[in-house]
């Protein structure tokens, strides 16, 4: 299961959710609600809390000399 926010209020899974919320869908849940297919809800982005650099954050980049 992912999570995803909801953009517009509506019913989803027989409750209805407000703007803003925060709910976990199954991929086969969220295929219509979410891009491309849908503009219900879209997925919510995922922390960077594994402590991982980006792959274009060296973190000893050196200058030209």
């Amino acid at each position: 299961m992912k999570n995803y926010k909801v953009r517009t209020g509506c019913e989803i899974a027989g409750r209805w959710r407000s703007a803003g919320e925060t709910i976990s869908l199954t991929d086969d849940e969220a295929r219509e609600l979410a891009p491309p297919f849908g503009n219900v809800v879209f997925p919510e982005k995922e922390d960077s809390a594994h402590g991982k650099l980006n792959r274009r954050k060296r973190p000893d980049r050196r200058t030209a000399e």
